[in-house]
């Protein structure tokens, strides 16, 4: 039997926490916009900064959905613009003209 090193099992705990960390954020996230007053965007942006780099898979639904409604991709600009630079990186990815 191979003997996993420390750091690798660690690298992968951490993503797949980080995955679940995610995905309970953008749930929140959308149920909270269901809400008179949408605080959810927060929870959900925070889901997306987290899962966008650990599962690649999430930025395509997140493009199509900037495509397909205008007032989304509207807010996501503005968050992305107010974000400091690594995490303005990250939505970037998911920008209509990327």
């Amino acid at each position: 039997m191979e003997r996993v090193s420390s750091r690798r099992l660690f690298t992968a705990m951490a993503i797949w926490i980080t995955r679940a960390v995610g995905g309970f954020f953008l749930a929140f996230g959308l149920l909270g916009m269901l809400t008179p007053i949408p605080f959810g965007l927060i929870f959900f942006v925070i889901g997306l900064l987290m899962l966008i780099p650990t599962v690649p898979a999430v930025a395509r639904p997140v493009r199509y959905a900037r495509r397909k409604i205008g007032l989304f991709d509207r807010l996501m600009f503005e968050t992305t613009r107010r974000l400091p630079v690594p995490y303005r990186r990250i939505l970037r990815q998911t920008e209509i003209g990327s």
